[in-house]
């Protein structure tokens, strides 16, 4: 059986981490679709966000949403905190795959993030606004997990 797994939750909330870690462990291949971004354009999300604002970088995201779908069979991938909000993504995600959604409680993101100047949404909100902008898109997920031990049990 093929995997396509799509990591989603608020930023901080441990996909790339927990990603990584699934993917070695199960043996295919990891994306982070914001690097996969970054290398591509050849600046940082920051950079674009304030180039050529939000809505380019949603349609870049969608874009290479869809390549990663079109060029790999099987793959653990840690999506953008808003990801899953836009367009048709989540839609596309679960028809293609697994979602799962990391609830990692906001205080512990927090304090993840305290340093973290490179994320352009969080210049502007909180991350209970974040959450409760997104939470529609998130409790759509197949599966929603805290901890590492609960995402490889669901493989």
């Amino acid at each position: 059986m093929k995997r396509k797994i799509f990591l989603i939750g608020l930023p901080g909330a441990g996909k790339t981490t927990m990603g990584l870690d699934l993917a070695v462990d199960l043996g295919i291949q990891f994306v982070d679709l914001d690097q996969d971004i970054e290398k591509a354009c050849k600046q940082t999300i920051s950079e674009i966000f304030k180039e050529k604002g939000e809505a380019h970088f949603r349609q870049l995201e969608k874009l290479h949403l869809e390549k990663v779908l079109d060029e790999l069979d099987e793959f653990v991938m840690a999506t953008g905190g808003g990801t899953p909000c836009f367009f048709n993504n989540l839609e596309t995600m679960k028809k293609a795959g697994t979602c799962i959604f990391i609830n990692t409680p906001v205080d512990q993101i927090q304090k993840r993030l305290e340093k973290d100047t490179t994320r352009p949404l969080m210049k502007s909100k909180t991350l209970e606004e974040l959450l409760a902008k997104r939470k529609e898109w998130y409790s759509q997920a197949d599966h929603t997990i805290q901890e590492y031990k609960e995402l490889i049990k669901l493989f």
